[in-house]
């Protein structure tokens, strides 16, 4: 959500007439509607203005001795509160239309000069219903899940100034909650030995063994003793995916690698088709059984790992699984076990987290927020021609309870 956006005009890069049967626009794929709130994922509350109290409440029971004389137990009532702070934020886009009128969409402009800077019906409505709404729905989606940093839907960023770490970013900082390493997997994890410094789809990662990598699989790169940077950032937890298993112990990236001082030492850590059963099992292993018992505890994973769970069942026994069993269809609800597990698009690489809808909280002041537009022509009040388009948002998310949360994640 940039604060300011300002398109000063339409960039043109080509225009050639396509007849008035064609006359669509369109724009590039985005991925399906997450809804964490809609899915039932997270426990949604309205009407929060700046901020609302999340409050606990614990008493121990103890078991006495019969008594005709009342003794009162040992241990107090705890109360507790947690709060829960939105960020406000915006949305600023100015657009100017003049330029249509080079455009064979011209013949489609009302006549008169001043009207060149009106556009069209079809544009406008397009940009409303498959730019704005989707975009913003998206980028919301992101900033709950992966915090400010991770908005990247069609470029678009974050740059509101409070912090907005996203909810992975907050488990991973929070002292109480159930924390383990994928590399308590022992097919999750291969040693590094060496990794070279090269253009994306060049540079190389050398393990110990390929063995059941296969191209595709997203590697995270841990623990290394080199200098090397993928995007100026240290190469240390960056996940990349793998273009080519160039032999039993290469293989090739998909981002350029640099730095000075090569890297002999380290580790990746990965979930893939061949050990995501595995991990499955050992994160059903290391929920908390309070958690497990209700029917509405969720195992949230990102979309490959679903993808590679989907095909490790079809695989099973050497063939006897299921490639059309209709309970692995769909985003939400696949079985796994006697619990239930929701694929994220917007999610971060080889990550999952075990949680109750009940222990997270998304804040926000109306939930319809994101598709509330304001859009106004400034050449009757100002006499400048151009549209504005502002929309204004308020949210957070956080959790309770970080002990009944089990997080796993490359560590």
């Amino acid at each position: 959500m940039k604060p300011n956006v300002k398109n000063t005009a339409i960039t043109l890069s080509a225009n050639t007439y396509a007849g008035e049967m064609y006359a669509e626009y369109n724009t590039k794929s985005l991925l399906p509607d997450t809804g964490i709130g809609a899915r039932g994922l997270v426990t949604v509350r309205e009407d929060n203005k700046d901020k609302k109290l999340m409050r606990t409440v614990e008493q121990a029971l103890e078991f006495k001795n019969p008594s005709a004389a009342f003794t009162a137990q040992n241990g107090a009532l705890t109360l507790g509160e947690k709060a829960l702070e939105v960020v406000p934020y915006e949305v600023h886009v100015q657009t100017d239309f003049e330029l249509l009128r080079t455009t064979w969409e011209s013949q489609t402009l009302r006549p008169g000069s001043f009207n060149d800077y009106l556009g069209t019906p079809e544009l406008s409505n397009f940009l409303m219903s498959e730019i704005y709404q989707p975009q913003l729905a998206r980028m919301n989606e992101q900033m709950y899940i992966l915090g400010k940093g991770g908005v990247n839907v069609k470029g678009g960023t974050a740059t509101i100034s409070a912090a907005y770490p996203g909810i992975l970013a907050t488990l991973e900082a929070g002292a109480d909650v159930v924390k383990f390493e994928l590399s308590g997997v022992d097919s999750a994890v291969r040693t590094i030995t060496d990794i070279t410094t090269a253009a994306a789809g060049s540079a190389t990662v050398v393990v110990g063994s390929t063995t059941d990598i296969k191209v595709g699989d997203e590697i995270t790169i841990l623990g290394t003793n080199g200098n090397q940077q993928i995007g100026g950032t240290t190469i240390v937890g960056q996940t990349v995916s793998v273009l080519q298993v160039v032999n039993t112990t290469t293989l090739r990236v998909n981002k350029a690698i640099t730095g000075d001082t090569a890297t002999d030492q380290g580790t990746i850590q990965f979930i893939n088709q061949a050990n995501v059963i595995d991990v499955l099992n050992y994160n059903y292993a290391l929920v908390p059984e309070t958690e497990r018992l209700k029917g509405d505890t969720r195992i949230l994973v990102g979309s490959k790992v679903e993808k590679y769970y989907r095909q490790a069942n079809a695989a099973l026994a050497n063939g006897s699984g299921e490639y059309t069993r209709a309970a692995y269809f769909g985003q939400s609800g696949i079985p796994f076990l006697d619990m239930t597990i929701e694929s994220m698009p917007f999610w971060a690489p080889n990550t999952i987290a075990t949680w109750n809808k009940d222990n997270v909280f998304l804040d926000v002041d109306l939930i319809s927020d994101d598709v509330n537009i304001k859009i106004s022509y400034q050449g009757d009040t100002t006499l400048d021609e151009v549209y504005r388009m502002r929309n204004r948002m308020k949210s957070n998310i956080d959790y309770l309870f970080g002990e009944q949360i089990l997080f796993m994640r490359p560590a």
